[in-house]
């Protein structure tokens, strides 16, 4: 994912990559907090990858925050209601 967002944003050093893994993270732990499975969570699943991916740029891109922002909690929403992405209790 650092790749893939590093050359959307046109990101050609490692000074920020940092900071990008750790709103990956924060993402990771959002979705895992709404109940999304920690194994599609850790997957190349697209949803996934999506998600993350405007939960990023909603903090890299400041002219689009706020686009990305709202698509991230339709995205989140969405998941949320997809019964094969949420953690299954035993």
């Amino acid at each position: 994912m650092l790749e893939k967002i590093k050359k959307i944003q046109g990101i050609n050093n490692t000074d920020f990559d940092s900071i990008i893994e750790g709103y990956i993270s924060s993402c990771k732990l959002d979705l895992k907090a709404i109940g999304i499975a920690e194994n599609k969570i850790n997957s190349s699943d697209s949803l996934i990858e999506t998600a993350i991916l405007t939960y990023v740029l909603s903090f890299l891109d400041i002219a689009n925050a706020e686009m990305y922002a709202s698509s991230y909690n339709i995205q989140k929403d969405i998941l949320r209601h997809l019964t094969e992405y949420m953690e299954v209790e035993e």
